[in-house]
């Protein structure tokens, strides 16, 4: 085991050997087209893909914020026209690198991460036909979030590296997320973002309303399970309303 940034690391390496993405004709397709702009390995864009696959019962647009070149959001699209008759996925970034970097963020000091730009995942989402794609270029939530204030969410993926952009998005996203919805972390599990383990593990990691889990793969999954201040059967009366647009 080695110390760094003062976590624990070693190489993640699981014993497990069950692989469907192998033989998951329909990811695979989707993945080859977002694999060659990517720094997100196999494992994870499959999560995302499956979470995406099973939450057509919860109400709510997606959002993904840390776009970069657009492999995940691409990704998140193309299921979301697959597999849930074309929900809106909302695509948040600067498309000028990491903003926020901070006391909390030790490797990272911003501006990483800017070779990307907003034509250039224009081009892609249009190259896959994509018409359930918005984009939105600026900080978030302090620039974009306006655009998407009014819209419940299912599903955000949160890939920002640094503590005060995933600690901002999530506290702005959880009001908004739908019972049943899921926040992921792309970034937990990586000790060079040593300021998004510590928000997770400060202030997500615990709560009463909801059930984090940590992926191997190097995510932090956190499944909405209600309100702290309504009981189980408030919490299903309001997802069964939002089903039904009330």
């Amino acid at each position: 085991m080695q110390i760094e940034y003062g976590l624990p690391k070693s190489k993640v390496e699981p014993e497990a050997n069950y692989s469907p993405w192998l033989s998951d004709a329909s990811f695979l397709e989707a993945y080859a087209e977002v694999h060659t702009y990517t720094a997100v390995d196999v494992f994870r864009h499959y999560e995302l893909w499956k979470l995406a696959q099973q939450i057509g019962h919860v109400p709510g647009d997606l959002l993904e914020v840390g776009v970069w070149k657009g492999s995940t959001g691409i990704l998140l699209a193309l299921a979301a026209r697959k597999f849930l008759k074309n929900r809106r996925v909302h695509l948040c970034d600067t498309f000028e690198g990491i903003v926020k970097a901070g006391d909390n963020d030790p490797f990272y000091k911003g501006g990483e991460f800017s070779d990307t730009s907003l034509d250039a995942v224009r081009d892609r989402v249009q190259a896959n036909s994509l018409t359930n794609v918005s984009l939105h270029q600026g900080i978030f939530p302090e620039q974009t979030g306006s655009s998407i204030s009014t819209r419940y969410l299912s599903l955000v993926h949160i890939d920002v590296d640094v503590y005060a952009s995933a600690r901002e998005t999530f506290w702005w996203v959880w009001p908004r997320m739908s019972v049943g919805g899921i926040v992921v972390f792309d970034d937990y599990g990586w000790v060079d973002c040593a300021g998004v383990i510590k928000f997770v593990e400060d202030e997500v990691f615990g709560r009463a309303d909801g059930l984090m889990i940590h992926n191997l793969n190097g995510h932090a999954v956190m499944i909405k399970t209600g309100s702290p201040q309504a009981g189980p059967v408030q919490n299903t009366v309001r997802a069964v309303l939002r089903t039904f647009g009330l």
